[in-house]
């Protein structure tokens, strides 16, 4: 399948969805993907989800284009009066308004630039350290997806790969330290996810970030909860084998 025909195939999955803005109140349209038409695969290591015919992250950010205010969809109405004022003052008076973007689907580059004005607004408004981890973690996932986009016949394509994971990798340990703090001040779930869950995804950016005994520490009650799901079950031993083979190597 060509260029055209992959845009041509994910507009048809696609719809306008309208929105009411909770800080300008003026109505806009932003692109949303069709209930139950996303053919999910797999997850990675870092949870990224993979469907096949269509990345769901890059819609997940809502944007007004009248005030700037950007959240992820199932956060986007929740806002108190005190932030709204904040979002206001903070953001509203020093953007610029603008017509919706006219566009058959959003390209990855686009959903990077929306996922970080809604991170711009959730730390604005003194959002929780979940909210600011989970669009984070977004963001990490939209720049592995870039990568992956690469052309290999692309004559920059080494560099441009490197660039972009090493944004990964930042924001993965942005999303890393927020989301540790919530583990210990917020109740769960946090971020949509349970105590395992959580604690295998800490596991798995504290191994990539060669802090091997915390990882270690956080998967070892994951690996042996026997409540998990057999898929989360699996990530985990995975995960336990190549910090142990790293960690042996690294000895020897």
């Amino acid at each position: 399948m060509d260029a055209n025909e992959k845009v041509k195939a994910e507009k048809g999955l696609l719809m306008d969805k309208r929105y009411n803005c909770p800080i300008c109140d003026k109505q806009f349209r932003s692109k949303a993907v069709k209930s139950n038409t996303a053919k999910f695969v797999d997850t990675m290591a870092d949870l990224r989800p993979i469907h096949s015919n269509v990345n769901v992250t890059k819609y997940d950010a809502i944007c007004c284009p009248n005030c700037g205010y950007a959240a992820l969809g199932k956060n986007f109405d929740n806002i108190t009066a005190t932030q709204r004022k904040t979002i206001q003052e903070k953001i509203q008076t020093n953007f610029k308004s603008h017509e919706e973007t006219e566009c058959d689907i959003y390209t990855t580059e686009m959903a990077i630039s929306r996922m970080k004005m809604a991170l711009l607004c959730t730390v604005t408004k003194g959002g929780k350290d979940s909210e600011i981890g989970y669009v984070c973690l977004k963001i990490c996932w939209l720049y592995q997806d870039l990568a992956d986009e690469v052309a290999d016949d692309d004559p920059d394509a080494e560099t441009k790969k490197e660039t972009y994971l090493k944004e990964a990798y930042n924001a993965g340990m942005n999303a890393y330290n927020r989301l540790t703090n919530a583990r210990m001040h917020e109740d769960y779930p946090i971020a949509g996810m349970n105590e395992p869950t959580l604690d295998y995804l800490l596991s798995y950016f504290a191994y990539k970030k060669e802090d091997y005994t915390t990882a270690l520490q956080f998967l070892s009650g994951v690996v042996s909860n026997r409540s998990i799901s057999p898929r989360l079950k699996d990530k985990s031993l995975d995960l336990k084998d190549m910090i142990n083979k790293v960690r042996e190597s690294a000895e020897s």
